[in-house]
């Protein structure tokens, strides 16, 4: 090379270098940005970063998932509370039907068997309105003792 056209290539390789932007964007970085980010290990480190919010998000997921299986096992488990109590409603109402003919035309033991059914309607609809069944299926028991005792 002549010394002359030695300014020449050093102006365009100073050129070429200029157009480097200096990113660190895998996507926008051009040749010498790729080959100084691949020396430093930028792109080892970015792909380090990624990696671990990937793993915080499948942890989170995780988490999530556990929580759903949990309310799907509660929900089942308050399906069957409240299916039990709504059996233990129907009975008590069976109970009430049967002790009412044998009552005849006691008025007193009648009123006091009104007012258990009556209790029997305000369970049911705390029931609907979400009280806790468990709660609930002991008024019902108590409410059906009661009921049993008017018989006697």
């Amino acid at each position: 090379m002549r010394s002359s056209s030695l300014p020449a290539v050093a102006l365009l390789i100073g050129t070429a270098l200029a157009g480097c932007s200096g990113s660190t964007d895998p996507a926008t970085a051009h040749l010498f940005d790729n080959i100084a980010n691949l020396n430093s290990g930028e792109y080892d480190r970015q792909i380090a970063q990624k990696d671990s919010e990937a793993a915080a998000i499948l942890r989170s997921n995780q988490r999530m998932q556990g929580n759903i299986d949990s309310m799907q096992r509660q929900a089942n488990v308050n399906r069957r509370t409240i299916a039990g109590l709504t059996q233990q409603i129907a009975s008590a109402r069976s109970e009430a039907a049967s002790v009412r003919s044998r009552l005849g035309s006691d008025s007193i033991r009648l009123g006091q068997l009104n007012g258990y059914e009556r209790q029997l309607a305000a369970v049911e609809r705390e029931a609907s309105a979400g009280s806790d069944p468990a709660m609930l299926q002991d008024e019902v028991a108590r409410i059906r003792a009661s009921i049993r005792a008017l018989a006697n």
